[in-house]
């Protein structure tokens, strides 16, 4: 005869119990190490788009790339172009549906895409809005695959809007200071794919106080920054506006012009045209 006893229901409950209590300990600290291994490939990224960015430069005598990604692709040829149809069309505008394929295609068709040939760098594995969508809304038109963009004064929509920026990488004056790419989450207000430049100053308030288009915030309310210089990094905000900001700019109680911001002034300080305006 066996002596071994079976656990009562009481036991297996106590057991269960426990088991929900580690799992409930853990998950926050789990999330917390697989945003930060995100936020290490998307610095790597951010390092491939560069180098792909400085190799441009260096084959087009010091010019930069089109940084306004803008639906008139033959006079904005720009570093990516909008989702494209089989057919060429060009999806451009908010509420506009494209597919995954539509979207890669108008990467691939841009004139950095030949320096990298690796879909992949465009996306941020923090960036979850090719599934999910945006805050404004879940349809094909809000799946957005890319996660960067550049900022709007390296030959971008400075130019455009205002007539400022510059033309040639030789004009950079502090390239440790400037950055090139951004990590944006971008909601498709405007929009289905990060059009534009990355843009400072804007909304309400004063320019040099004020956002305009949103920065990530996937890694641990932090993000990633590439340089002219050549160096990347990941960082976190330090003021709870940002963050704030990053998730939904046109969220309750979030605002554009946000003074003694540090991140903001950080922003500003590597942001090619001086603010404001």
């Amino acid at each position: 005869m066996s002596n071994k006893k079976a656990f009562t229901l009481i036991e297996l409950l106590v057991v269960i119990a426990i088991i929900a209590l580690l799992l409930s300990i853990l998950m926050p600290a789990l999330n917390k190490v697989k945003e930060q291994a995100a936020g290490i490939v998307c610095t790597a990224h951010q390092r491939g788009l560069l180098q792909s960015y400085l190799l441009y430069c260096e084959d087009n005598g010091g010019r930069l790339p089109n940084a306004a990604v803008l639906p008139d692709i033959v006079e904005y040829d720009a570093w990516v172009h909008p989702p494209t149809a089989e057919n060429g069309t060009i999806l451009f505008w908010a509420d506009v549906d494209a597919t995954l394929e539509e979207r890669l295609r108008g990467i691939k068709n841009g004139t950095l895409w030949q320096y990298i040939e690796n879909i992949k760098l465009y996306h941020c594995p923090g960036d979850k809005r090719s599934k999910r969508g945006t805050v404004k809304g879940s349809t094909d038109a809000y799946k957005i695959y890319r996660s960067y963009g550049i900022q709007g004064g390296l030959n971008g929509q400075e130019l455009i809007d205002n007539d400022l920026g510059i033309l040639k990488f030789s004009q950079i004056q502090r390239t440790a200071k400037t950055y090139i790419f951004v990590g944006e989450n971008y909601d498709g207000t405007w929009s289905n794919n990060n059009g534009g430049s990355w843009y400072l100053g804007g909304g309400s308030g004063p320019e040099d106080e004020s956002w305009w288009n949103a920065p990530a915030a996937w890694h641990n309310e932090g993000s990633t920054l590439s340089y002219a210089d050549g160096h990347a990094e990941k960082f976190k905000w330090r003021d709870e506006r940002t963050v704030a900001f990053a998730i939904d700019r046109f969220g309750p109680g979030v605002s554009f012009h946000q003074p003694n911001n540090p991140d903001l002034e950080m922003m500003i300080d590597g942001y090619v045209v001086h603010l404001p305006r």
